[in-house]
């Protein structure tokens, strides 16, 4: 099992602790453990040391878990930079891949536009620039710059859960590419595709069937549109300036949603 599922692992618990807490309470107040009763199931003594024991011992286990997990992505990450060298004598001789991946992004600004979660705007084909150095043609291995991908579908998509606000893309990366940890780093990206979250991303119980607008305040006199795709209910209090049909969006950013 590699460190990108034992992360997903360790956040899909530390979700669910505050019910596994809740869990431990009750068990301990249905088996007198706060009763003041002479013989109960189990003394308040033993019931308080075990709730000492689980909130003290719980979150050490979870900061041990993603320690642990960061050593084995920098360990994945000091790898991948040790092969990124292009150490060829011919450019022919470079290795061949298709790289086709999944990334987050969020839709912004009117008209709309892709965005991607660093801040950058780009279209649904593109080619990277590199914002630190201007002379740097995207990728270059001893930098960050070049569009991202997630290799891993469901890598993809759990990413998007603990970014409620973004959409899932569909792409294809073409030209000179690295790999990375969790997929590829190239020059050039096609968006083949934004698929939609099923539920309004508001309510998260019915399907998802308008895109809406709303505005945002940042820091430093930041501000800008931001899309979500809501269902009937919850975008009913937009105005029509404000509200996208599903096929204007695509016409709008010029590629397929799902």
């Amino acid at each position: 099992m590699d460190y990108a599922q034992n992360r997903r692992r360790l956040i899909r618990l530390i979700r669910i602790y505050p019910l596994i807490a809740l869990a431990v309470l009750a068990l301990a107040y249905l088996l007198g453990g706060f009763s003041n009763r002479e013989n109960p199931i189990i003394s308040q003594d033993v019931v308080i040391t075990a709730l000492y024991l689980f909130v003290g011992v719980v979150p050490l286990m979870f900061i041990i878990g993603f320690i642990a997990v960061g050593k084995a992505s920098d360990k994945a990450g000091l790898k991948n930079n040790m092969h990124s060298k292009l150490n060829y004598n011919q450019a022919f001789d470079l290795p061949s891949e298709v790289m086709h991946g999944y990334k987050l992004a969020l839709i912004t600004a009117r008209p709309p536009s892709l965005t991607g979660l660093t801040g950058d705007a780009y279209l649904s084909d593109a080619s990277a620039k590199c914002t630190i150095n201007k002379e740097h043609v995207p990728p270059v291995a001893d930098c960050e710059c070049g569009f991202y991908a997630y290799s891993d579908l469901i890598e993809a998509k759990f990413e998007r859960s603990i970014n409620p606000g973004a959409f899932l893309l569909d792409v294809d990366l073409y030209g000179v590419g690295f790999k990375y940890a969790r997929g590829y780093r190239a020059e050039t990206q096609v968006v083949n595709e934004l698929i939609t979250p099923s539920r309004c991303q508001f309510c998260r119980i019915l399907p998802a069937k308008v895109f809406v607008t709303t505005y945002k305040l940042g820091y430093d006199d930041i501000s800008w549109w931001q899309w979500h795709i809501r269902c009937v209910i919850c975008s009913s209090s937009f105005k029509d300036k404000d509200k996208l049909s599903i096929d204007q969006m695509s016409a709008s950013l010029k590629l397929l949603i799902s």
